[in-house]
């Protein structure tokens, strides 16, 4: 077993070998992701051949691939493993199963899409007055009440749910609520799951919700010691406070959990950042606390730059420039990271950036045409058309054919009966799809009728399928007609932006949590972006900033630019950033010249 061992520092064996339970605080670049796929590759060595599972909670399916793909990379099998987010566990392990259990779904019912989600949200704020950009958090309590940012939206908040709710559908705070009350009422849900579950790994649990340790809570305490927690995280990136992320300490999490015993061990010393980037994002620490280099990279300058200057119109083609200049330094796409604070910002920015530079490979949400429907059936059943097959993706597609399955499941409880192996069996038959279209909306419309013809008749006459069928080509058409996703009615491209996983990444800072580049182009550092107002402490501003700039390994920049206004005129740059005094590199070099 001393694989499992192998790059590991002391720190990381001993956080890997522990037995019990364990909280492991984790600086930035202390190897966190190493040690949870160690961790879990370890714990699947003996639990090989049982019906015991590990369960692997990540912030984001990024994340849980990422995990996966570094467990198979040790050639461990992985059949004793599920990993993904906090409602997808949820919607797995308990809601489904379980629906009859609850007056809500024993009738049947599905996943509100965000385009009918967010098309409800907006008749509603115009319905009583509510301005159109608010953001209304609807987090449920554990007693079913609504923890929101204003008083005043919760009349909005309830006549949602009766909408969503009278329409047997359901959202992603409802599965967390409904889970927790299933689990509540009925202890031998958990109970059973827990005779399941050998160990639950939550990644970045300083962003977990309060209801989400409830739900972990009620499965470990229905059989104390049956089931293991290994939580991993740190504090000074709890970036999700705003949504109900609860940075607990181990003797709260001991205490909600059932009194148990909690091991705790820390990851010190950075792997992944020169000492000058760590230095610089100490600026924004909000434990105090030196972190050293250690890396092989630690005494390298690199490049650090801040632009307060640059107008907005500027920042895509300088974006485009950065990103030339540093792979002409020989950095591969993958290791280039295109960040901001807002979902909203980066989506365009992503399909411009295609545009600018269109031989570049991108890893961008915004390039997908199907982002606001991925709890569409369809669209899971698309994305295993459009993904190509590789033993490297293998474990994905296997999971996401299950996801498949469930939801079929529910409409066709007949579904393949006679095969051994649905999950091969699905993949097989998709795996031998060929067409010889370029059009992308013929191409997929081929793809479902040979699903539908090679696996089941019945798919086309049910009324839930006909139904996700037309909103999944309605929302489609709307966005390939778009001019920005003019590249995505090629099929070619579009299966090549689908599967590239080593482009350069364009997310926010949120989405790429946990992940590291050796390059990082942060825009939109900006007052009220990065969250200053109704943050009086600056806390927030520091965490957010805190992630940002200890994603780099090699060089940082960071933009504040000018002409995004407010009813009061232009933005400002964020008040935490721009009070740092640092000697920044010129920020018109952008790195085009070479640095020691």
């Amino acid at each position: 077993m001393s694989i499992y061992f192998n790059e590991l520092n002391s720190e990381q064996k001993d956080a890997v070998k522990a037995g019990g339970n364990v909280l492991i605080t984790a600086c930035p670049g202390s190897g966190k992701t190493r040690v949870i796929a160690h961790k879990l590759a370890f714990e699947l060595e003996k639990v090989k051949g049982t019906k015991r599972k590990l369960i692997s909670l990540t912030f984001t399916n990024r994340a849980a691939d990422e995990i996966k793909r570094r467990i198979e990379k040790m050639d461990t099998d992985t059949d004793n493993l599920w990993s993904g987010t906090i409602h997808s566990f949820c919607l797995e392990w308990i809601i489904k199963p379980y629906e009859g259990y609850l007056s809500e779904t024993r009738k049947g019912f599905a996943i509100v899409d965000e385009i009918e989600s967010d098309a409800i949200i907006d008749k509603l704020k115009e319905k009583y007055g509510i301005n159109k950009f608010e953001n209304i958090k609807r987090i449920y309590k554990t007693d079913g009440t609504f923890d929101t940012n204003k008083t005043i939206f919760l009349p909005l908040i309830i006549e949602y749910k009766n909408i969503i709710h009278a329409d047997k559908k359901i959202d992603f705070d409802d599965i967390l609520y409904f889970s927790y009350k299933l689990i509540k009422a009925h202890p031998i849900v958990p109970s059973r799951l827990s005779g399941l579950f050998e160990l639950i790994c939550v990644d970045e649990y300083q962003d977990t919700q309060e209801i989400q340790y409830a739900i972990l809570a009620e499965i470990v305490k229905s059989r104390k010691n049956r089931t293991r927690v290994f939580f991993v995280g740190d504090t000074s990136q709890a970036i999700y406070g705003a949504l109900g992320g609860v940075a607990k300490d181990s003797k709260q999490i001991a205490n909600q959990f059932g009194d148990i015993d909690i091991q705790e061990i820390k990851l010190t010393g950075n792997y992944r950042s020169t000492q000058r980037i760590v230095d610089y994002y100490s600026n924004f620490q909000i434990k105090p606390g030196k972190i050293i280099a250690v890396s092989s990279i630690a005494a390298q300058k690199g490049i650090i730059s801040y632009d307060r200057q640059m107008n907005k119109q500027q920042v895509d083609e300088t974006i485009a420039e950065l990103i030339r200049a540093t792979l002409n330094r020989g950095i591969p796409a993958e290791e280039i990271c295109v960040m901001a604070p807002q979902w909203w910002m980066i989506l365009p920015m992503g399909r411009k950036l295609k545009s600018l530079l269109p031989d570049v490979d991108f890893d961008a949400f915004g390039l997908s045409p199907f982002r606001k429907v991925r709890e569409n059936i369809w669209f899971k059943i698309i994305r295993l058309f459009l993904t190509t097959p590789r033993n490297s993706n293998y474990s994905v597609r296997y999971q996401w054919a299950e996801e498949v399955l469930q939801v079929i499941d529910h409409v066709v409880p007949s579904f393949l009966y006679n095969v051994d192996n649905r999950r091969r069996y699905l993949l097989r038959v998709i795996n031998h799809f060929s067409s010889d279209t370029c059009d992308t909306q013929a191409y997929i419309s081929q793809c479902f009728d040979y699903f539908g013809r090679e696996l089941s008749a019945e798919l086309s006459h049910r009324p839930e399928l006909i139904e996700a069928r037309r909103m999944f080509d309605e929302m489609l058409g709307k966005e390939l007609g778009k001019d920005d996703f003019e590249f995505a009615n090629d099929i070619h491209v579009l299966r090549r932006v689908f599967n590239s996983k080593t482009g350069v990444v364009v997310s926010t800072c949120h989405g790429v949590k946990g992940e590291e580049y050796d390059t990082v182009i942060a825009f939109g550092l900006l007052d009220g972006y990065v969250p200053n107002w109704g943050d009086p402490d600056h806390l927030a501003a520091n965490k957010l900033l805190y992630v940002i700039c200890s994603r780099a390994k090699t060089h940082l920049y960071l933009i504040s630019e000018r002409g995004r206004t407010t009813r009061r005129g232009d933005r400002v740059p964020t008040a935490v950033l721009n009070s740092v005094r640092y000697a920044y590199d010129d920020p018109n070099d952008y790195g085009i010249k070479s640095q020691a």
